[in-house]
């Protein structure tokens, strides 16, 4: 797969013995893909911020009603900027330039030409469409519940506030695991990798750690004793779930980190080593 345009381009080598581990996701190479691609974090920031007075007023109905406009901005991320799962649609190389080859004189002039490029045109919409679609009815039925356990056992009422708990899970599904579905499918090894926090740094894996690691951050306020109304659960997780998706998807395109895992352990000593000591 070709490099992004924000990134070096290489990924992780891999040993012999290990399953070759897909690799980072890059963005399309279409001028606009790479634009929305930028603009789209501070497009949710901006939604967001417009909308945080009427979800500090009222969490459940600001919670469900900014749902669907978020989920909207979403869908036409991954369709606008990334590849769906199995696809083999060109990518940016590394110079920023489209490798697709130029139509020919067919599929530019004539009624033929035009007809045949209005069908190809439905056919890739479609393509991205279904995939987009499918994406999200996973994200809300696997991921949404599977988040919300997860707030819960972080700290969340079990017995009280469980509008505000599913409908924040829902909000967060919908940044972190919507991309992830739409790119890589039902992948186990790529699940297994997400789990284990070891995917290559990309677009979506960065958006999706970043998701985790703000609403994480964004929890510290509420137990503080300042008797603020947005400090009210779960308004300070899901704003720092949110500038998270935001930090994540733009940092983790960057050569710095494209391509590069989180590593936690420090690096094992050889047999030859160990029967030195």
């Amino acid at each position: 797969m070709a490099s992004d345009p924000l990134s070096p381009g290489a990924s992780t080598p891999q040993t012999p013995t290990e399953k070759p581990s897909t690799p980072p996701v890059n963005i399309l190479s279409s001028p606009i893909s790479r634009v929305y691609s930028i603009i789209h974090p501070a497009l949710l920031l901006a939604l967001g911020a417009t909308q945080f007075e009427s979800v500090v007023a009222n969490p459940t109905k600001g919670l469900l009603s900014t749902l669907p406009w978020f989920t909207l901005v979403q869908i036409l991320y991954v369709i606008i900027c990334l590849p769906p799962a199995g696809s083999t649609e060109t990518t940016a190389p590394a110079d920023g330039k489209s490798s697709s080859r130029s139509p020919g004189p067919a599929s530019r002039h004539g009624k033929h030409g035009k007809r045949k490029q209005h069908v190809n045109s439905w056919t890739c919409i479609w393509s991205r469409l279904l995939p987009a679609l499918l994406a999200l009815a996973l994200t809300f039925v696997l991921a949404t519940p599977v988040l919300a356990a997860l707030l819960v056992l972080f700290g969340a009422p079990l017995t009280t506030h469980n509008a505000e708990t599913i409908l924040g899970a829902a909000h967060m599904a919908v940044l972190s695991a919507t991309a992830l579905i739409y790119t890589h499918g039902l992948d186990r090894s790529v699940w297994n990798e997400v789990w284990g926090i070891a995917r290559p740094a990309d677009a979506v894996w960065g958006s999706a750690l970043g998701t985790g690691l703000g609403a994480w951050f964004g929890a510290i306020p509420i137990p503080l004793d300042w008797d603020r109304p947005w400090q009210a659960f779960p308004i300070t997780i899901l704003t720092g779930a949110y500038i998270g998706y935001a930090v994540g998807s733009l940092a983790a395109r960057t050569p710095i980190l494209f391509g590069k895992r989180i590593v936690f352990a420090v690096e094992e000593v050889d047999d030859a080593e160990k029967k030195s000591n």
